[in-house]
């Protein structure tokens, strides 16, 4: 069967190494177009030979930029990339399939919205051991007593926004002494009083999850599933990350956290690429960070250890049945920098 998939972010970290699983499905013979919200070079545009850039997400213009480009390029297949699209692009499914093109996002689209808030993912499984403890704040006052709940100063405690995007905006609130010239960069540790300095510059506080800090190993579970049921769960250790996306990833056989994705997948009835992470607490529990509903930007990791997560999620769009494949557990995953060269 012969496809050609509309990929709908052009820039990200992880586009080259997904247009190349694509490529190698054995299943499918697959021709990938990218599309973009911002008008740059791109090495997805540059690999693919074509480029299609669309208003925000935000503008009602949007999804018919995208049928557009699908009726030109003979579009067969979409998977979306950008978060704040699932959603608006879940409640279009119907227009698509009107046109012949399969979108591959989850079509319980309530469901979809509680993966998609870390605000409401928390209050749909509250209680459940997985949860950390957290508060939604919205306010310079709320957030410093929240803060003040969990231990601070005593202990360190995290915020970030209940709507937001991998690790844009977290923040670690620490007492302890912050080496500026020595911290990673894009370090996230900051102490409150700093912290409430930048708030105030702000017209709008956003509302904040105010969490317990989890000083223990961080995991992303990647997953194949359609409907709630779960056909593939590797979870891999995320060992090192730059810009927020895992550099150095081992896959690991964790029971734990593979009971638990499942869980969660079957009680949000999620379909096709899923991501799920964890970070273990003080006690060694895995607590529940955020669900990205789509491809993760280190999915690649699974390739080298047996397994194509995107020909085995197309497979189950069309209708196949996935492949019987053994994962080769303790894999190691290590990215470095390459290179595209252009003329402008």
């Amino acid at each position: 069967m012969n496809l050609k998939v509309l990929w709908t972010i052009s820039g990200s970290m992880g586009t080259i190494a997904d247009i190349d699983m694509l490529k190698k499905a054995k299943s499918f013979g697959i021709e990938v177009v990218t599309t973009d919200t911002e008008d740059k070079d791109t090495a997805g545009f540059i690999v693919t030979g074509k480029k299609y850039v669309v208003p925000k997400v935000k503008d009602s213009k949007y999804i018919d930029a995208l049928l557009k480009i699908c009726q030109s390029e003979k579009i067969t297949t979409i998977i979306p990339q950008y978060t704040d699209e699932l959603v608006l692009m879940s409640e279009n499914t119907d227009l698509f399939k009107r046109f012949g093109i399969k979108v591959l996002v989850t079509e319980d689209i309530e469901k979809l919205k509680v993966a998609n808030s870390k605000d409401a993912l928390y209050k749909f499984f509250n209680q459940r051991a997985f949860v950390p403890k957290y508060t939604l704040v919205s306010s310079i006052d709320s957030i410093k007593a929240a803060v003040l709940a969990l231990g601070y100063p005593s202990v360190p405690v995290c915020i970030k926004p209940a709507k937001g995007e991998g690790g844009k905006g977290f923040r670690i609130i620490t007492e302890e002494k912050v080496d500026i010239f020595n911290e990673p960069p894009g370090s996230a540790k900051i102490n409150l009083d700093a912290y409430i300095d930048q708030l105030k510059v702000l017209a709008e506080i956003p509302e904040l999850l105010v969490t317990e800090y989890l000083p223990g190993k961080e995991y992303s579970v990647d997953c194949v599933c359609k409907a709630g049921i779960t056909y593939f769960c590797i979870p891999r250790q995320r060992m090192e990350t730059s810009m927020g996306v895992a550099s150095v990833s081992l896959i690991e056989k964790n029971d734990e956290l593979i009971a638990y994705s499942k869980e969660i997948i079957s009680d949000l009835r999620l379909s096709y690429n899923i991501n799920i992470q964890f970070k273990y607490s003080n006690e060694g529990k895995p607590m529940l960070i955020e669900i990205n509903p789509r491809v993760s930007g280190s999915l690649v990791a699974n390739y080298g250890a047996g397994i194509n997560m995107l020909e085995e999620a197309l497979r189950l769009a069309y209708g196949m049945p996935v492949k019987k494949i053994d994962i080769k557990w303790g894999t190691k995953m290590l990215r470095h920098w390459s290179q595209i060269f252009t003329q402008v």
